[in-house]
């Protein structure tokens, strides 16, 4: 992805960024293998991971 920022001083900017989609267990064996748990995993309305957006809670578990 390719953007282009506009600052209120009126400087700008632009980066590239690439993204990865992790599903929901793949992400999760990520967390718990850094020593992690999850604490919760929404869509932000408040249901099952459906939406394009998740979003995660997690905890280390010091150890």
């Amino acid at each position: 992805m390719h953007r282009h920022w506009v600052f209120p001083a009126g400087d700008e900017a632009q980066d590239e960024i690439r993204r990865r989609v992790l599903f929901p267990r793949e992400l999760e064996r990520y967390v718990e293998g850094a020593g992690f748990e999850i604490l919760g995993m929404t869509d932000g309305a408040g249901a099952a991971l459906t939406g394009p957006t998740a979003y995660t809670v997690a905890r280390y578990t010091w150890g």
